[in-house]
């Protein structure tokens, strides 16, 4: 099943989606139960709801169905289409479909941004929104080495810790853009 661009720009910035994503990812195999202890924010309607869109939209795939007393409980995996669109695109070396993938990212990105400053309650401050662009100079191999460390400093970051007041879903989206030649 090939997977829109849109259905995979949707799962990074919906909270409660990549909630589900992320938590499936860490544990490779999840039933909703396992979603909802270690996501109690979901609401279990919603849980339900989103988990069964994500596998018609083929994010998600059922690897088992197990009956416990009178009810089947699905066990979920991420669909292997979905983990590899992106390194398919790159080893493809597709820039049609690379550029498509980086437009919607904006497009969804932006989409984002707009509900943020358009409520009523706005606070840039308080609430730590930001953008920047920061040129740098590096090789490739180090643009290897930032992308590691970064993924490293945010790990932690990538689930929720039910212990600290105040911690709220965010995105954090970053653009490494091809080396300028002039």
């Amino acid at each position: 099943m090939d997977i829109s661009i849109k259905e995979i720009m949707d799962c990074i910035v919906n909270p409660v989606k990549s909630q589900i994503i992320l938590t499936i990812q860490k544990k490779g195999e999840c039933t909703a139960k396992d979603i909802l202890s270690s996501q109690n924010d979901i609401p279990q309607a919603t849980l339900y709801r989103t988990l069964n869109r994500l596998v018609d939209g083929g994010i998600l795939k059922i690897v088992a169905e197990n009956k416990v007393r009178a009810v089947t409980e699905k066990v979920y995996a991420l669909n292997e289409s979905f983990l590899n669109v992106n390194q398919s695109i790159i080893e493809q070396n597709d820039g049609e479909a690379y550029f498509k993938l980086f437009t919607n990212f904006m497009i969804v990105l932006m989409k984002e941004f707009q509900n943020y400053a358009e409520k009523p309650s706005i606070n840039i401050v308080k609430d730590v929104s930001g953008f920047s662009a920061t040129p740098i100079y590096a090789t490739g191999e180090e643009m290897i080495e930032i992308g590691n460390k970064f993924k490293e400093i945010i790990a932690p970051y990538q689930t929720r810790n039910t212990s600290v007041k105040g911690q709220n879903m965010r995105i954090l989206a970053t653009i490494i853009t091809p080396p300028n030649d002039k």
